[in-house]
């Protein structure tokens, strides 16, 4: 097959199945595999990919020959590389019929022949190659060596943890360098995600475990459907007070300090609340942005001393530990509330500052790094809604002036969330949120004043994608 002709196959279909069973399962037996790719040749798939000579030759006997990317996954002593890593597998899948062949496309230590050697190998006997890669780099590599096709494969399991999903960024980088010969693999779960590889101008998409492999899927919806923890400290950083709870899953006693200071004694204190309560796991609800997959405070305002850069994951080791802005905290505990969880619920915190926060059916609406809807800074007036409805600006006594216009302000602040996120659900929290004074159409929070304490707790009890 020429690179053309694989190229017009996947045009007509640009899905492509992964036929392929996790170590161990019980569907790891070619038999058990094999109804698997009828299913998928079934829906309209042209082409398969396909691990290990048995269960290739199984399923192209029994289906017909289908086009097939096949690939031999094998470890060696003293080489991280195993996908189809040497000439002995090369020549093992050219001799089953392979039409390309998967391998390796990364520049790390080989077991044994240098990668171009296998790709003039795979050429040698009819076949395409392609590389599975982890950057735009490997793929550079691996295109200099002859490779035919490039996969996003590997994104995220050769370094450090890639973030949940796809590698969207890395296929947009690999798309505009190299165009229609780039195929998306990795992490495909949804054919939302799908459908924007194919956007994106991927030339197929390759879906396996949502596919294929139900002990994958078996894992995805179990770890949905369960607690991750029976109690866990829940803690939350305001610009007043430092308050923690353990919540588990009922609302212990919240014992609070006056914001220490420093970020160090800030830690030391949760740390203390934490050993002395038993719990592995914290959930922290704070000011400013905070990355949810680093746990480091990466932008805040001066209301909280000293806050950027606290790094709550290693400052807090030996616990697993979850942070994030305390809006979308704060929207995440009510999105997890009975009446209101699945539905599009948004959040106006009006405490010693203001906070937003959205969850559209069970997503955190967030930026990359854990950015949050800037409401507080957007201009009214002259001011912001932070200098017309913060509590630090309003003060424990607000006089009548300051009531009307924080009024007009939090009726104008739930208009702009109406408008922008059609919720199905606003909710109302804080210590301004919640004055005898400040009226808006929608309820106030179920977790009264310690809204900010369960969002922290849903963090860790319950937590949204971007953390499991």
């Amino acid at each position: 097959m020429t690179l053309r002709e694989f190229q017009a196959l996947c045009r007509r279909m640009p899905l492509i199945a992964s036929v392929q069973a996790s170590p161990g399962s019980p569907l790891s037996p070619p038999p058990f595999l094999v109804p698997l790719a009828q299913a998928s040749l079934a829906e309209g798939v042209s082409v398969l990919r396909l691990e290990g000579i048995a269960s290739i030759e199984r399923i192209r006997a029994e289906c017909g020959a289908p086009p097939t990317i096949g690939l031999i996954k094998k470890e060696y002593p003293g080489s991280p590389v195993y996908i189809t890593p040497t000439l002995e597998e090369v020549h093992a899948l050219l001799k089953v019929g392979c039409e390309v062949i998967a391998l390796d496309g990364t520049d790390r230590a080989r077991p044994a022949e240098h990668l171009q050697e296998l790709i003039a190998t795979i050429h040698s006997g009819g076949a395409l190659a392609m590389a599975d890669c982890d950057s735009l780099e490997s793929m550079a590599y691996a295109r200099s060596c002859g490779a035919d096709l490039l996969g996003t494969t590997l994104h995220g399991y050769t370094g450090d943890p890639a973030a949940p999903g796809p590698a969207l960024d890395l296929l947009r980088a690999a798309v505009r360098a190299y165009g229609d010969i780039v195929i998306a693999e990795g992490r495909y779960a949804e054919p939302i995600q799908a459908q924007t590889a194919r956007q994106i101008g991927a030339l197929a998409v390759v879906v396996g475990g949502a596919l294929n492999d139900p002990i994958k899927q078996t894992k995805a919806f179990a770890r949905a459907t369960r607690r991750q923890a029976d109690r866990v400290l829940a803690v939350d950083i305001g610009g007043t007070w430092l308050r923690a709870a353990v919540v588990g899953p009922e609302l212990g006693p919240v014992v609070r300090v006056a914001l220490p200071e420093s970020p160090s004694a800030r830690l030391d204190w949760i740390r203390e609340q934490a050993q002395a309560s038993g719990v592995d796991k914290i959930g922290i609800s704070s000011g400013g942005v905070i990355d949810p997959q680093s746990g480091v405070v990466v932008e805040a305002k001066a209301i909280i001393p000293g806050h950027v850069g606290t790094d709550f994951r290693r400052g807090l080791a030996g616990f697993q530990v979850n942070a994030l802005n305390d809006g979308l905290a704060t929207a995440w505990g009510h999105a997890c509330y009975p009446e209101w969880a699945g539905l599009r619920v948004a959040t106006l915190a009006l405490g010693t500052g203001v906070g937003c926060g959205v969850v559209d059916r069970g997503r955190i609406l967030m930026g990359p790094n854990g950015d949050y809807p800037r409401l507080n800074d957007l201009p009214v007036d002259g001011q912001t809604f932070e200098d017309l409805l913060g509590g630090a600006a309003l003060s424990s006594t607000p006089t009548d002036e300051q009531m009307e216009r924080a009024q007009t302000a939090a009726k104008s602040a739930y208009d702009i969330v109406q408008k922008l996120y059609h919720p199905d659900m606003v909710v109302v929290c804080g210590g301004v949120g919640f004055a005898p004074w400040l009226e808006l159409p929608c309820p106030k929070s179920p977790y009264g004043e310690n809204a900010g304490i369960m969002g922290a707790a849903m963090l860790a009890l319950d937590p949204p994608a971007s953390f499991l």
